[in-house]
């Protein structure tokens, strides 16, 4: 039995939800096409179109697929990352996790970044995992990211840009931010008064988010050191798929500048501006990399190259796991 009032309030509450995000949706969406739209005509008005297009109808072959080869294993290592992290919170075997994570990451190509994570904590919910936890160690997942592409990547970029060492007050503070949270949340004292404060607030909703996050650092930092490591891992990983497509665009430049500017450029894809970053990350790189020397119709091609093969891959995904959803579903009603 559902207490009195409690499924009402939820329901209201999530019909509320869910009636704005349906009012807001196509607004949304148009917004986003507008600013891919703005962006891709800023390019195209940045480049020769004429050059552009004899280099991309050219690609090297071999480095193209090098290039493949090595953006699955950039997927393999998002997947072993986010698992590591789960394993700590439940039991779900790798096997199954893999499956959910790629459908979930490429729907997340024709989407907002978190539309995919939404998809992968409901999708795990047939693994009897709870949403909660889920988007706990999604959300845990995301901020480690973020950090270290603030700390360590956009600094390196702004070096080379600006010839300067300076910006490295921005992992400082990272740093310090970080170990000042790690402290506080071993203290059971303020992990309470957090917990009564948000209770008491429009924020209780935070609650349970922040309690698998706390017991994440409080009693599994071993998962978070191997998460954190194969993120790096995962971020060297980005720089070769890169370095790859511009040797596939004929674009012959050092790999450190190429790893920087992968990483910095990539929190692109994370907000909500356009359809899952396309123009902005595109326009980033032509932005960043023209700037340290690099041709600018080849970065381009380059960029473009990674990204037919990202949707490429990710329709191929989809397809075939609509497929075998369909071929179970009716093996299961005849079965009933």
């Amino acid at each position: 039995m559902v207490p009195p009032g409690k499924g009402v309030r939820q329901g209201t509450f999530h019909g509320r939800l869910w009636g704005t995000l349906m009012q807001h949706r196509w607004l949304q969406w148009l917004l986003r096409l507008l600013a891919t739209t703005v962006v891709m005509l800023w390019l195209l008005t940045q480049l020769d179109v004429q050059e552009l297009q004899r280099v991309m109808v050219a690609p090297a072959v071999p480095p193209l697929l090098g290039m493949i080869v090595v953006a699955w294993l950039f997927v393999l290592l998002g997947g072993i990352k986010f698992w590591i992290l789960y394993r700590a919170l439940t039991p779900v075997a790798f096997s199954s996790f893999i499956r959910y994570f790629m459908v979930a990451t490429s729907l997340g190509t024709f989407t907002p970044a978190s539309l995919g994570d939404f998809s992968l904590a409901a999708l795990l919910k047939r693994e009897h995992i709870a949403v909660r936890d889920s988007m706990s160690v999604l959300v845990l997942d995301r901020v480690l990211t973020v950090s270290l592409y603030a700390a360590v990547f956009l600094p390196l970029t702004l070096g080379l840009l600006l010839h300067v060492t300076h910006v490295w007050w921005v992992p400082a503070g990272l740093l310090v931010g970080s170990t000042l949270i790690v402290a506080l949340n071993a203290a059971t004292s303020v992990r309470h008064l957090v917990q009564r404060t948000l209770m008491h607030s429009r924020l209780a909703w935070l609650v349970g988010f922040l309690a698998a996050m706390s017991t994440l650092l409080r009693q599994h930092p071993w998962h978070l050191l191997g998460n954190t490591a194969l993120t790096l891992l995962r971020c060297v990983t980005a720089g070769v798929v890169v370095q790859l497509a511009l040797w596939a665009a004929g674009e012959w430049q050092p790999f450190l500048p190429v790893l920087y500017t992968t990483n910095a450029i990539s929190v692109l894809n994370l907000f909500p501006v356009s359809f899952a970053g396309l123009g902005v990350y595109e326009g980033g790189g032509v932005a960043i990399l023209s700037q340290l020397g690099f041709d600018r119709e080849r970065v381009f091609t380059a960029l473009v190259y990674q990204r037919l093969y990202v949707i490429l891959y990710s329709l191929l995904i989809l397809l075939v796991s609509r497929a075998i959803l369909t071929r179970i579903v009716p093996a299961k009603g005849e079965q009933s």
